[in-house]
C-alpha cells in the first residue's frame, strides 16, 4: 500500500486539475451527449467540463483531438456533429457570456 499512495495522490491531483467528477452543463442535451460520445471513453479520459478552458483552448483541442482520433482509427463525428460539439463547448467555455 505505501508504494500505491504516491500514485493515488497523483491521480487525485489530476482529477482535480481536469475536473473529474464535475458535472457537464446541459448533460441530457444532444450536444453534451455527442461531446461525451466522441470526446471521452476508450480509457483515454472523462469529458472535461467546458468551463475548464476558454474558446481558443477548445478550438485548439478540437483540432488536436480530431487528428489524434483519425490516426487511431477512432469513430469521428460528422461535420455537423463536430460543429454541434464546438458550439456547446464555446457556449459553456470559461469566460463565455
Amino acid at each position: 500500500m505505501p508504494r500505491l499512495l504516491p500514485h493515488l495522490l497523483a491521480a487525485a491531483g489530476l482529477c482535480l486539475a481536469l475536473g473529474c467528477g464535475s458535472k457537464l452543463p446541459e448533460p441530457e442535451s444532444r450536444p453534451a451527449r455527442l461531446y461525451v460520445q466522441y470526446c471521452s471513453g476508450k480509457g483515454c479520459h472523462d469529458a472535461i467540463p467546458p468551463k475548464r478552458g476558454g474558446t481558443q483552448y477548445w478550438e485548439m483541442q478540437n483540432k488536436r483531438m480530431m487528428e489524434l482520433m483519425r490516426r487511431q482509427g477512432s469513430p469521428l463525428p460528422s461535420p455537423a456533429e463536430e460543429q454541434e460539439i464546438l458550439a456547446y463547448l464555446r457556449r459553456h467555455a470559461q469566460g463565455a457570456p
